[in-house]
């Protein structure tokens, strides 16, 4: 597969690495020095709290039917070739990888946290999805080999950790040159309405939901409601970010941006349509436009602040 060298799948051979265990591979590699480091805090907060879960009538179709609605996971399912070498990194409870891999794709996806990705698991099993593999790994310990993967995903993850710019670095080294890497973020305006909710909800509880626009858009219910409430009000830690912070990643790192959502671009409506590919570049705008486009998030909370960059290794 893309393990690196020296770290393998277990197949019974004792001598062997990481095992398999009810499909998921088990390869989550701590620090050296847990105790200094939010991970295993997090690791125990996603295993009693899985995101964003599946309702008990999820198959193909009501997969598909979401990210269709959603729209971004479809932009991406239209831009990345089939049979293209995906890694979906911090994927929770594998919705995106399994949606991936209806086009034949070879999509890897990892989290810290087993019971997602026993979900993800059991809901490619049930619906006979082959192409996507579920691996229990550490963002920052991830034993795979360097630029291996035409695409790396890692959306909503990098803000839970105590260091985003050392785990985006590690990320990019496992992007072939050429290919992409797609990196979301709560941003440091368009989270500021949730953050005042987070308040709230101090004293409403699970009933600060009724609050959010998120939930009431896309008719959230069960457990699915829960997920989100407990990621976006009650998670323990988290980190906001600007555009500009992320193009300074990318121009430190040798990566040309390609674009953003929201764009860089104050009043682009690129984003409206699906049928184009997200991999046509687009100008960075100006800083003006970036802080605009921005600001403009505070006022439709899209994903509950957050922003994509993606950027294509050089």
């Amino acid at each position: 597969m893309y393990l690196r060298e020296g770290a393998y799948v277990s197949g019974g051979n004792p001598s062997l690495q990481f095992p398999v265990e009810e499909g998921v591979i088990r390869a989550f590699i701590p620090h050296e020095q847990a105790e200094a480091d939010i991970t295993l805090e997090m690791k125990a907060f996603y295993e009693e709290n899985p995101f964003p879960n599946y309702d008990d009538l999820d198959n193909i179709g009501s997969l598909i039917e979401k990210s269709l609605e959603r729209g971004f996971p479809e932009m991406l399912n239209r831009s990345i070739p089939p049979h293209a070498s995906v890694l979906e990194v911090g994927c929770g409870t594998g919705q995106l990888g399994n949606f991936l891999s209806i086009a034949g794709r070879r999509v890897v996806s990892v989290d810290l946290c087993l019971n997602s990705l026993r979900l993800g698991q059991r809901f490619k099993e049930a619906n006979g999805l082959g192409g996507v593999t579920f691996a229990q790994m550490n963002l920052f310990r991830l034993p795979l080999r360097p630029e291996r993967f035409d695409v790396v995903i890692c959306t909503g993850v990098l803000h839970h950790t105590n260091d985003p710019r050392g785990g985006f670095r590690g990320l990019l080294q496992l992007v072939r040159p050429g290919g992409h890497i797609i990196i979301g973020l709560y941003n440091r305006y368009g989270r500021l309405q949730t953050r005042a909710r987070r308040l709230l909800g101090r004293v409403l509880g699970e009933r600060v939901g009724i609050l959010d626009p998120y939930l009431r858009r896309h008719r959230v219910s069960g457990e699915k409601r829960r997920a989100w409430i407990m990621d976006q009000y009650r998670n323990p830690h988290e980190s906001l970010h600007t555009m500009d912070e992320v193009l300074e990643w990318f121009h430190t790192d040798g990566v040309c941006f390609v674009r953003a959502f929201p764009s860089t671009i104050f009043g682009s409506q690129f984003e409206m349509d699906y049928h184009r590919s997200l991999f046509e570049s687009e100008a960075q705008g100006s800083l003006v436009d970036r802080l605009f486009s921005q600001m403009s998030q505070m006022l439709n909370e899209a994903d509950g602040g957050l922003f994509i960059m993606i950027g294509a290794k050089k």
